[in-house]
């Protein structure tokens, strides 16, 4: 079985390799050891060792788990390992083309229901334009874990209320996903007391159907 990713043919042994290299690399970013690591998941040494030399691969729980226990974003190693043609390594400085090219792909793996959110956002009649949503994005993202869970939180009390006493802006348009945003509070509350700069958390949406 053979798979095509940044132009060449992979066998699935080659894949596997790269594939171990999401826990290698995002285990390294941070600093902590292999047994650091069987540690606060519960698992042997050697294990840890076979996930990164591509003997063995962790089930998607405990892949999850890995990236808690780090306290980082599983999106970017992911995403390196399925398009290393525009992720692996992708930097501010690289050209206008490549970065477009990224983007593209990015949005093109997006669910209906993320490219709608998206789009509201972007170009949605809520009053904001989109180049100053894109800096106070920007911003927050650069905030300390603790201060983007107290954000986030006066965000979705004040969504609650508006949507109670009928005070949203476009109401008929797509809505926010709560129970989604509710765990990425508590997850993110997790991370800031332990001191952790980032968290994860396993999405599920509902099925979405064409209005």
């Amino acid at each position: 079985m053979k798979s095509s990713t940044s132009g060449k043919t992979e066998t699935i042994e080659e894949r596997r390799k790269r594939f171990s290299q999401v826990w290698s690399l995002s285990r390294a970013d941070v600093g902590k050891t292999q047994a650091e690591m069987a540690k606060e998941l519960g698992i042997s040494v050697k294990t840890v060792q076979n996930w990164e030399n591509g003997v063995t691969s962790p089930d998607l729980f405990t892949g999850c788990e890995w990236f808690r226990v780090l306290g980082l974003n599983p999106l970017p190693y992911y995403l390196a390992y399925l398009f290393p043609e525009y992720f692996d390594g992708i930097a501010p400085e690289d050209t206008d083309d490549t970065i477009g090219k990224a983007l593209m792909q990015l949005v093109g793996n997006m669910t209906p229901g993320e490219k709608r959110e998206l789009l509201y956002i972007t170009a949605g009649r809520h009053g904001s334009p989109w180049y100053s949503l894109l800096q106070l994005f920007t911003a927050h993202c650069h905030l300390s874990m603790k201060s983007r869970v107290s954000i986030a939180r006066a965000v979705l009390e004040s969504y609650e209320m508006e949507k109670e006493t009928g005070e949203l802006v476009c109401p008929d348009n797509i809505a926010p996903d709560l129970t989604i945003l509710r765990d990425s509070i508590e997850q993110g509350k997790k991370a800031a007391i332990g001191k952790r700069s980032g968290y994860t958390t396993i999405v599920t949406r509902k099925k979405e159907t064409k209005s």
